[in-house]
């Protein structure tokens, strides 16, 4: 009897291996091909790609059409799945690979209105005779890479999993991915539904503390709005990251030990697997750039040359804003300026698997898309500086990436209206910021709230010129720093989805520190795990809390610590968690007579934590009228103690799991996740590892989606890091190789030196 369970047993056993074998055998037979030669039409001369350490691609062609062919190749070995969801999301085709499940993401895309947009613009530059022949050219050499790497190589399991044939991909695809990237800088969708409920509820004095950017104009609510119920986007996506925000600084090369500007950005995205940015170094003849990409996209969205340096931080400008329209829907008009107009409809079939089409009508006003299937209260109406018939985001990136000064530079971004953004630039002698995109001045400043459409009382009075968008150029103070708050040299007229300036704060307050830095303290600043209002913010609840005598003694200890506490959010710190837990508990118990869904919307905005400052520092705001400021802390105190029997520290709660579309479910998890993993940093902390939203969730879900140091006195050799790693593969060697690096706040070289490259070499695929 032994013996034939010992059978059974060595069968199972062989038979599991087998199963294993043929899983691996399968996954293996589509990571990337790193060495040896590979056929790619079209191509003038050969083309080499050097692997480094990190497996970022180096490639090296005689023109840049070759370049870009190649990359488009190397991309699609890599990110082919992530490129292809990336997609089929942002043009609303979800459901009919994966079903019903994604139907409400298509409504949005296809309510977005962005493919019906980028081909009018498009369009438009023929008719116009605008057309960028050679930049279209290079796309298309691109487009051409990726769809040869799919006709002659394995698809990703992933898409064989759902038996998805990617069709071949062209430059709108690049085009629309831009919009995407647009749509996640706004929150109109989000805030302005919201705020129009609560501006309904609460006394216009409660309403404004709650504002992000307090106003003295009075609010006025369009009478044909009921309530609304708040829309939630998740932040994060299983497909295409939600940008959140970033940091970013210049030094000019008087406040450099090296004697040249030395430029900084960490952009803050919603954490993915994949990560975001596909990172590879171009060099040609006539042409050499180290890129970021976004995978579809084929010019860089963030880059270095030797000559010049970009990034980004997100502007909070508001480019978004809601109208109440007024429709008659039998006769197809719109009341609009007072007078009745035609409007434009047209018909969306939304493919879904297994399931009938979905058919609904786009309605198209003066002010914008209706968004009738994606909020709950019909006629209202997008207005979005992205659907300008004039935006080229596209050519914004590709002249960025060609200019060879600052004026060149300059002139690049002027015709953009969307997406929002601080653009940083740097070159040896030069530091500047830009900011891009159409910025409007609005005749209700009120903007936060859903506008009347049909009067015009509430239109945009005009544009901001070129010259009058906030910027600067070689301030005297020798740095620059951009973190999403709103801008000193901001017009008080102008509006926007500012976030806190805690950030903002910080950094300067550190660079105002001493006159002369290096790039590795850059790097030390960077990762600084600090809030500048954390020692306020604690003073202040440290002097309002009101215990007894024996609760002084039972709590002596944890006061001790918390006030001996460095105020920095590293792993080990359970001072860290106790304050972040407080003041979440102390929000809770203000916020508590809000409707619960109200509340939860609320407190995943950024307005939260700048309405808690604010009322923390006005103990006069109607907000303590009903429970004091002492009685509030003292409870949140006490709350954030009964949270946990054994206080935690930081690295117990505030963690990271990069998450696979697929790693929902068991095994599915283990195998494609990375993570859970301890994290440093805090919301609004320079190291911006933040939660979703102020709820008492610490479960990380965006941060820095790369860390940049380029100091021009050795621009080939500057620091970087990713989350990950540059693959999506799961058997790749660089699917999660980055991962400890990053959460240590370490750096990695970014070469662009042949020969550096070569010594770091592990990898040589010649392309021919």
């Amino acid at each position: 009897m032994k013996k034939n369970y010992k059978k059974i047993l060595v069968r199972y056993l062989a038979l599991l291996f087998i199963v294993l074998l043929g899983v691996f055998i399968f996954l293996k037979r589509s990571v990337a091909p790193l060495d040896g030669t590979a056929q790619l039409k079209n191509l003038s001369a050969p083309v080499k790609v050097i692997r480094d350490e990190y497996g970022i691609p180096h490639i090296f062609a005689q023109t840049k059409k070759d370049s870009l062919r190649a990359l488009g190749f190397v991309m699609a070995s890599e990110r082919l799945f992530q490129m292809e969801m990336a997609r089929r999301m942002t043009q609303g085709t979800l459901s009919e690979l994966v079903g019903e499940v994604g139907l409400r993401s298509d409504k949005l895309y296809r309510s977005l209105g962005l493919r019906h947009t980028v081909e009018q613009m498009l369009a438009e530059k023929m008719k116009s005779g605008k057309y960028d022949e050679k930049m279209m050219a290079e796309m298309e050499a691109y487009c051409d890479g990726v769809n040869q790497y799919m006709a002659t190589h394995p698809l990703p399991p992933e898409l064989v999993y759902l038996r998805d044939k990617p069709r071949p991909f062209t430059p709108l695809d690049a085009y629309i991915m831009t919009g995407h990237m647009a749509f996640s800088f706004g929150v109109a969708l989000r805030n302005d539904v919201l705020m129009t409920s609560l501006a309904k509820k609460l006394t216009p004095e409660m309403f404004q503390d709650l504002r992000n950017d307090q106003l003295k104009t009075p609010i006025k609510i369009t009478e044909a709005l009921h309530l609304l119920e708040p829309l939630m986007i998740a932040k994060e996506n299983k497909y295409a990251p939600y940008f959140d925000g970033s940091n970013s600084w210049l030094l000019a090369p008087k406040r450099s030990r090296s004697g040249k500007s030395i430029f900084s950005n960490d952009p803050h995205i919603g954490y993915s697997l994949p990560a975001v940015w596909f990172e590879a170094h171009i060099h040609t003849p006539e042409f050499e750039l180290y890129g970021h990409y976004l995978p579809m996209v084929p010019f860089a969205v963030l880059g270095h040359s030797r000559h010049h340096a970009w990034g980004f931080t997100m502007s909070e400008t508001d480019d978004m804003d809601l109208y109440k329209e007024r429709l008659d829907r039998e006769k197809k008009m719109v009341m609009s300026k007072g007078r009745w107009q035609p409007y434009s409809e047209w018909n969306e079939i939304i493919v879904v698997k297994n399931k009938p089409d979905v058919s609904f009508k786009m309605i198209e006003t003066p002010h914008g898309f209706l968004m009738d299937e994606v909020l709950d209260q019909k006629n209202i109406a997008l207005k979005w500086a992205f659907n300008s018939p004039h935006n080229d985001t596209m050519a914004t990136l590709y002249h960025m990436g060609e200019a060879k000064n600052i004026t060149e530079f300059e002139n690049s971004l002027k015709d953009g209206t969307a997406p929002g953004l601080n653009v940083m630039y740097a070159d040896p002698q030069n530091i500047a910021w830009w900011t891009y995109g159409e910025i409007a001045i609005k005749k209700n400043p009120n903007s936060d709230v859903i506008l009347d459409g049909s009067t015009g009382e509430d239109d945009y009075d005009h544009m901001m010129a070129w010259e009058d968008k906030p910027h600067e150029v070689n301030p005297d103070s020798g740095f620059i720093v951009t973190a999403n708050s709103r801008p000193a040299s901001a017009p008080a007229e102008l509006r926007g989805d500012w976030q806190a300036d805690d950030r903002l704060q910080t950094i300067t307050s550190a660079l105002k520190e001493k006159d002369k830095w290096t790039a590795e303290e850059m790097k030390t600043l960077q990762t600084e795990n600090f809030n500048i209002n954390t020692t306020p913010i604690l003073d202040h609840l440290l002097q309002k809390l009101q215990l007894d005598i024996k609760e002084q003694s039972k709590y002596a200890s944890l006061l001790v610590k918390l006030k001996k506490w460095n105020r920095h959010s590293e792993i080990d710190s359970q001072e860290a968690a106790f304050y972040h837990q407080w003041n979440n508990e102390n929000l809770a118990i203000i916020l508590a007579n809000l409707d619960p869904q109200e509340r939860e919307s609320y407190l995943h905005t950024t307005h939260a934590w700048i309405f808690y400052k604010r009322i923390l520092k006005n103990e006069n705001s109607p907000w303590w009228k009903n429970k004091d400021q002492t009685t509030v802390i003292t409870e949140g105190f006490k709350r954030a103690l009964a949270k946990w029997e054994h206080l935690p520290i930081w690295g117990d709660i505030h963690r990271i799991t990069y998450k696979h579309p697929f790693g929902d479910y068991f095994p599915m998890n283990l195998l494609l996740n990375v993570g859970p993993r301890a994290i440093p940093g805090a919301y609004n902390e320079i190291n911006n590892n933040k939660q979703r939203g102020l709820s008492g969730n610490f479960d990380v879900v965006a941060g820095p989606s790369t860390r940049r140091i380029i100091d021009f006195a050795l621009p080939q050799k500057s620091w970087g890091i990713n989350p990950l790693g540059v693959s999506g593969h799961v058997l790749s060697p660089y699917y999660s190789d980055e991962a400890k690096l990053f959460i240590e706040g370490k750096y990695r070289p970014q070469l662009m030196d042949e020969d550096d490259i070569r010594n770091n070499k592990r990898h040589e695929l010649t392309l021919q």
